[in-house]
């Protein structure tokens, strides 16, 4: 039997390749939590204005917009239950 060692050791480990990954992740990091900031900051300036816009109080705008989504949702619903009325043949049973 041979003295080789074939266990995993951290000698194997390349200290510089590491080093360069954690600094690639800690820059891809920064990068992304910059971008998903600017993305928050821009979500709530359109919304600021969008409401400075409206001129209505928010009590009316979340009615509005329950009335417009209930309204949406019985023309989905129709034009699927339309659909499904026209396009649809039940096979005929019994025969083969």
């Amino acid at each position: 039997m041979t003295d080789r060692r074939t266990d995993p050791s951290l000698q194997d480990l390349d200290g510089t390749l590491l080093l360069g990954a954690g600094v690639a992740l800690a820059v891809a990091s920064i990068a992304g939590l910059a971008g998903f900031v600017m993305c928050g900051i821009a979500v709530i300036t359109a919304s600021r204005r969008w409401y400075q816009r409206v001129d209505l109080p928010p009590h009316e705008i979340a009615n509005l917009k329950w009335r417009q989504a209930r309204a949406a949702m019985g023309a989905g619903a129709g034009a699927w239950s339309d659909a499904e009325r026209s396009g649809y043949s039940p096979r005929s049973r019994g025969k083969r």
